[in-house]
């Protein structure tokens, strides 16, 4: 079924991602169909050493 995978920079609350769990499978289960608890969402945490954007670190940003 479906798996959805979700990466963010790290330091999000586990209740941030129970909501984005939440709302992502309640999207999934509207507009596919798709059992509410068959939907699997997967969190990459990322250092913000290891993304970037423009050319430009996470971390680097985050300094300014």
């Amino acid at each position: 079924m479906p798996v959805v995978h979700v990466s963010l920079i790290k330091g999000r609350s586990k209740e941030v991602k129970k909501a984005i769990a939440q709302d992502i499978t309640e999207s999934i289960h509207k507009h596919a169909g798709a059992p509410k608890e068959a939907t699997s969402v997967i969190f990459h945490d990322i250092d913000g050493d290891s993304w970037a954007a423009g050319g430009v670190l996470h971390s680097d940003r985050a300094k300014k």
